[in-house]
């Protein structure tokens, strides 16, 4: 949607101007006009506009003086003069400082729109040019850090999907580890942060932790850092391959450097800082159940410590119960994953996830605390939603809330799993019922106050502050839910409207124009005539022969 500012001292050629765009189908514009220069710029502080149609010769800031001031502030946006003079002067001067186009208002409507339609396709055609290209590539540079972060978390809470297509993700991020290598896992702890030290200050610090480390390892390995929880790191180190040393001798080094990034901190931060390393390099899919063992080795026991180095040698002697039970900290570390389907109505994706919790217990043959365990995670999973949408008084007339927080209320975990997921469909059926509720009320709104307003301001800016919606979206918004344009609405209503009026036979065609938001006759006949065939004034006479032959 393009938005367009028109300006001319002469209200008449600005309300003339503004029925012709308003009428036009070719364009999708939004219109607004103003009467001078300084109007103009106190409009374009407050609104974001793509094309100016402007005339030149104005009182007080006139159409040259508006230019430079568009130009310095807002370069981005279109310039199109109109001038009642054919002046070489103003034209050589309009092209010196950048304007579009230079057109006399005696060439008329259909000139006034093919420059318009031009400036809007410039606009639209930059927006796939050379230096928004670059802008968004500089954009995608800032954000990789963030985009790997995220997706190596994902690799390291058991995402199997994740793994697919890692090579490709990593060439174009730009991520300095190789997929095909297997990798070793140090993660890193602040035990005690010093006294004083804020939010923003202990940030600083992991930052500074975080370069420290980098610096040591990376001067004989691939290094990468993965931030999770408030006062740990991981770092996912590969060798390097530019020395020629064995694995085992990069393994040493790189469990070596460990202590000297513990020293480095203590000295550098005066913080005390513990790590925790798997013992061996590990192939990819089978870093989550080693994040979880690093996770739990600082966790409980001797790593409760302070300024600790520990590796984890479990891996070599690991067996079948240990692999299921970090098989089932992964699971149930999808939770909160789990809680963004609900939250944004994915119903088959908490559903999958949902199956894979419920048959945890069985593939792992664990005892009833399991079954608890997922039972209450997944039950307070949907209290929270439910409090959140106060929901429990429209899904308790769907089910039995009172069952949620009894376990023993259910006489098999069997029937527990069938309660809870009777209950998660029950949650996504009404999400669904109140998105359609939600639009089909957004329809009544926009349509009550067009007919309520017609005199009035309809511009999609106006009616986008009425609802709350931005004016672009809810065009594509009001589209989609009725198939139809929302300026075609706004016409088939003023059209409904001035039938009716005209039908009456005692309601001027002038005060039929004003009464239906045109702003000048001329452009009623016209909006009129294009939509029946007929002027007002023949529909009107046509109407009055077809009732008095009716009551004959």
């Amino acid at each position: 949607m393009i938005r367009l500012l028109i300006v001319d001292n002469e209200r008449f050629i600005v309300e003339s101007l503004l029925d012709l765009f308003r009428q036009s189908d070719e364009l999708e514009i939004e219109a607004f006009g103003v009467y001078s220069g300084q109007e103009a710029l106190e409009m374009l502080e407050r609104m974001k506009f793509d094309i100016v149609l402007s005339d030149i010769r104005m009182p007080g800031l006139d159409g040259l003086e508006l230019q430079k001031e568009i130009v310095r502030q807002w370069p981005w946006c279109k310039i199109i003069f109109l001038s009642g003079y054919d002046e070489f002067q103003y034209i050589q001067q309009v092209m010196r400082n950048g304007g579009v186009e230079y057109l006399l208002k005696m060439e008329g409507p259909d000139a006034i729109l093919r420059a318009v339609e031009k400036a809007s396709a410039q606009l639209y055609a930059a927006g796939e040019s050379k230096a928004f290209i670059q802008r968004a590539e500089s954009q995608m540079r800032m954000a990789r850090p963030l985009l790997i972060n995220d997706y190596l978390l994902e690799v390291l809470q058991g995402d199997r999907q994740s793994l697919r297509g890692m090579s490709d993700k990593f060439a174009q991020w730009e991520c300095p580890l190789d997929a095909r290598q297997d990798v070793l896992l140090v993660m890193g702890r602040v035990d005690d942060w010093r006294d004083k030290l804020g939010v923003s200050d202990r940030e600083l610090m992991l930052y500074a932790i975080q370069n420290i480390a980098e610096e040591l390892w990376t001067a004989s390995a691939r290094c990468l850092t993965v931030r999770f929880e408030r006062n740990k790191l991981l770092w996912i180190l590969q060798p390097s391959g530019e020395n020629d040393i064995s694995i085992e001798s990069a393994l040493r080094h790189m469990h070596r450097t460990m202590e000297t990034v513990q020293i480095s901190c203590r000295q550098t931060l005066k913080l005390s800082v513990s790590l925790a390393a798997s013992a061996s390099f590990l192939p990819w899919d089978q870093v989550a159940e080693q994040f979880s063992a690093l996770t739990q080795l600082l966790g409980r026991g001797l790593g409760m410590g302070k300024e600790l180095i520990l590796l984890d040698d479990r891996r070599a002697r690991m067996d079948k119960v240990e692999v299921q039970f970090h098989q089932v900290r992964s699971q149930l570390g999808k939770l909160p994953a789990m809680a963004a389907y609900l939250e944004n109505g994915q119903k088959e994706h908490f559903m999958i996830e949902f199956d894979k919790l419920a048959a945890l217990p069985a593939a792992v043959n664990q005892d009833d605390t399991l079954k608890l365990e997922i039972y209450y995670s997944t039950a307070t999973l949907f209290l929270s939603y439910m409090n959140r949408w106060e929901l429990h008084k429209v899904i308790g007339r769907m089910i039995d809330l009172a069952k949620l927080v009894k376990y023993d209320a259910h006489g098999s975990w069997h029937e527990a799993l069938s309660y809870l997921s009777r209950l998660a469909e029950c949650l996504f059926e009404q999400k669904h019922n109140d998105h359609i509720y939600s639009e089909d009320d957004l329809v009544k709104h926009i349509r009550l106050y067009v007919e309520h307003n017609l005199a009035g301001d309809l511009s999609l800016t106006r009616i986008g502050e009425v609802v709350g919606y931005n004016p672009y979206y809810l065009t594509k918004l009001y589209r989609r839910i009725t198939n139809e344009a929302l300026t075609d609405f706004i016409a088939s209503v003023r059209l409904a409207k001035a039938r009716k009026l005209l039908e009456q036979g005692d309601v001027i065609v002038q005060d039929i124009s004003k009464s239906i938001g045109f702003m000048t006759e001329h452009s009623f006949y016209r909006f009129f005539k294009k939509a029946t065939g007929l002027t007002p004034q023949e529909y009107r006479e046509r109407q009055s022969v077809s009732k008095k032959d009716n009551e004959k």
